[in-house]
């Protein structure tokens, strides 16, 4: 099992330690656990065992089971986002040209004739 996993904001780590007391097997070398520590974002750890939360165990198992289906829907969504990306940037470089066509700024021939617009560089339509 992996020695740190994070589910819903909350860090899951493992450490082992040192009791302090003088005739332990600790003071030896041989420290304690390792034990679960569960951390969020303050930063604070709380003690959690030696084992994971049953809601952590299903949750890694989930995760494992959901694998493949996970990746077609990111797969899914990364492309209808790069579908609508492409559109807004046209969006906003025709945008930009109407701005500086009314600013008196230069304005790209290829976008104007695209909105129809030729006539402003000289071009009849």
């Amino acid at each position: 099992m992996n020695d740190q996993i994070k589910v819903n904001g909350v860090s899951y780590h493992q450490r082992t330690n040192v009791c302090g007391n003088p005739d332990c097997k600790c003071m030896r070398g041989q420290k304690h656990g390792p034990y679960w520590y569960a951390s969020s974002d303050n930063g604070s750890a709380t003690y959690v065992g030696k084992n994971l939360p049953e809601h952590v165990l299903k949750h890694i198992e989930l995760l494992k089971a959901s694998g493949p289906k996970l990746k077609a829907i990111k797969a899914k969504i990364t492309k209808r986002r790069d579908e609508h990306y492409e559109a807004y940037c046209q969006a906003e470089r025709e945008l930009n040209a109407v701005r500086n066509l009314e600013a008196g700024e230069y304005t790209a021939s290829a976008v104007l004739t695209s909105l129809g617009l030729a006539q402003f560089n000289g071009h009849e339509k």
